[in-house]
């Protein structure tokens, strides 16, 4: 779900111009043991196992990133939880077949094979927008192995479920990059700092973002993966999902929430700015409420004020939310 906030954030990095620096060396000190393990012939994923005890608890990223993007929030669990993260085929340091598949049955299908290398049966899967929908196949396919699935910021947005119809209000474009800020992966994560309140990980900025030597910052998914993977969002059904589920959303009714430059904004822009936000904030809302009808035991919590990467910018609401969920028996999960 959300992959036009997925393509927009991708967008956003790639807007702007700058001169040509050296970047510095990298050393990623994440604590998490990578892997890669073959799904398919000449096929293999990268997975990032963070060790600790209890439950298996699976983190899938978004449209366009890695399992690296969860690199400052997945180590949060493993005081209770065996936690792992995997970036999914055609996505950074993992395998891009050309021309694919890169259907959903087919990512559901390299979970469950990187779980059977890994010698887990039972999994708690934690998909952020595009991630929920592997989620939802992966539930759906093989239900005896689905635990309990949390969606964040994720719903399955081609499904339906929006409230207007007829042609969507127009997005305000963000400002561009500065200089400064593409020069490095760093500079990008210090303007995230100034205009977001927080910063992705540096190694996740390496990985979904190419550098030249023109200063110039790039997406680094090969075109024909952003089309494979956008064919490949339909939903096998919701009434098929029997494990408990919680979603968590990020609630956004004002222009300030929606747009962190709206201070930029003059007031005709602004007056535009809110109808886009009114609509958005209706569709959201319609498709919590029919999110929690068509799964069996589903159940919504909202953040207000949450960016759609909520586990990066509301880190300990979203923590408490899953733990509060993952730790309550099965039976009451709802």
């Amino acid at each position: 779900m959300r992959l036009r906030a997925s393509i927009a954030l991708a967008a956003l990095l790639a807007t702007s111009a700058g001169t040509a620096a050296s970047q510095r060396a990298f050393v990623d000190t994440a604590a998490h043991r990578v892997t890669r393990i073959g799904v398919a012939p000449d096929v293999r994923l990268e997975v990032l196992d963070w060790g600790g005890t209890g439950p298996a608890l699976v983190f899938l990223g978004g449209f366009s990133y890695t399992g690296h993007v969860f690199d400052t929030f997945a180590p949060r669990f493993t005081d209770r939880f065996r936690v792992v993260t995997l970036t999914r085929r055609g996505l950074g340091n993992s395998d891009r077949p050309n021309p694919g598949p890169y259907d959903a049955p087919t990512l559901a299908a390299d979970v469950k094979t990187v779980l059977d290398s890994l010698g887990i049966q039972k999994v708690i899967l934690a998909g952020w927008s595009f991630g929920g929908t592997e989620a939802s196949y992966f539930a759906a396919a093989y239900p005896d192995r689905t635990e309990k699935i949390v969606y964040i910021d994720s719903y399955c947005g081609p499904c339906g479920g929006t409230v207007r119809r007829g042609r969507p209000p127009l997005r305000p474009s963000a400002p561009p990059l500065e200089d400064r800020d593409t020069l490095t992966p760093r500079g990008i994560a210090a303007f995230q700092r100034r205009t977001l309140g927080f910063a992705f990980p540096e190694a996740e900025l390496r990985l979904i973002t190419n550098y030249g030597r023109d200063g110039r910052v790039r997406p680094a998914v090969p075109d024909y993966v952003w089309q494979a993977l956008g064919r490949g969002v339909a939903h096998p059904g919701f009434a098929k999902i029997q494990a408990p589920v919680l979603g968590i959303f990020a609630e956004r009714a004002t222009v300030e929430q929606e747009f962190w430059w709206s201070r930029r904004l003059n007031t005709a822009a602004r007056s535009l700015a809110q109808v886009y936000v009114d609509v958005v904030t209706e569709n959201r809302r319609a498709m919590q409420d029919q999110f929690e009808r068509q799964m069996p035991r589903a159940r919504a919590a909202m953040i207000p004020g949450g960016h759609h990467a909520l586990f990066l910018s509301h880190p300990d609401e979203t923590e408490r939310l899953m733990r509060d969920f993952l730790l309550a028996p099965t039976d009451s999960a709802r």
